[in-house]
């Protein structure tokens, strides 16, 4: 595959695999040599792709990044990964239990697992993600400061349901190499939950149960 780049490139290339895939792609220039940074996943990629990869690395072209875009969209998509288990059980709420329960609403199958992440409770709270579903490995992961008696039950239902939902609706790329998360279809579906509308209120009023919190000296 390294012979396959080299001989598309007008340039010298240096290569280095990887399989971090918080960054697929790097390119950095040496004089008129090219030092690219790739995610394993290009290593069999197609032609079209190589020639994008190329292409991106010499002139930033917004046509080559899009399908390269697209070619990491379909391979974390598609590509399922072992996670390291995580608890679902919390001092307060077991998310396995809920889970199971939502599986009422969103009938995703097997294979999909569920628990609290490690983030620990500091920095600005105020914005936070709530919780993440990670296609590539199949996980949810659900932020810790929600095991919390003063968060309603609804609330965390809430949360864990919108995850369930991107393990239905998955994400689409379009042509551009816009990656839309939330689609048509998982709105209309988010909708449903049968405490839609009063779980987005708490949800808006998220600044005052901070704001509380701190008063209290809790974290």
């Amino acid at each position: 595959m390294t012979h396959r780049l080299e001989e598309l490139s007008p340039f010298p290339l240096e290569i280095t695999w990887h399989e971090n895939k918080t960054t697929y792609l790097s390119v950095k220039k040496q004089g008129r040599r090219i030092c690219l940074r790739l995610h394993r996943l290009f290593y069999d990629a197609p032609t079209p792709v190589l020639e994008a990869l190329v292409q991106y690395a010499l002139s930033r072209d917004p046509k080559a990044r899009a399908t390269i875009r697209q070619m990491a969209h379909l391979h974390f998509s598609h590509t399922v990964v072992p996670a390291r288990a995580l608890l679902a059980a919390g001092h307060i709420y077991d998310l396995q239990e809920i889970f199971d329960r939502m599986r009422t609403f969103v009938p995703i199958g097997e294979g999909v697992s569920i628990g609290w992440s490690e983030s620990r409770r500091r920095g600005n709270l105020r914005s936070i993600t709530f919780g993440t579903f990670n296609p590539h490995t199949r996980q949810i992961r659900i932020h810790p400061i929600l095991d919390d008696a003063e968060v309603p039950l609804y609330f965390l239902e809430y949360i864990v349901y919108h995850e369930m939902l991107h393990a239905l609706c998955p994400s689409k790329m379009d042509v551009c190499g816009r990656c839309k998360v939330h689609t048509r279809e998982f709105r209309e579906k988010e909708r449903q939950f049968p405490r839609f509308e009063e779980a987005k209120r708490w949800e808006k009023g998220w600044n005052s149960f901070f704001k509380k919190r701190r008063f209290s000296g809790r974290s």
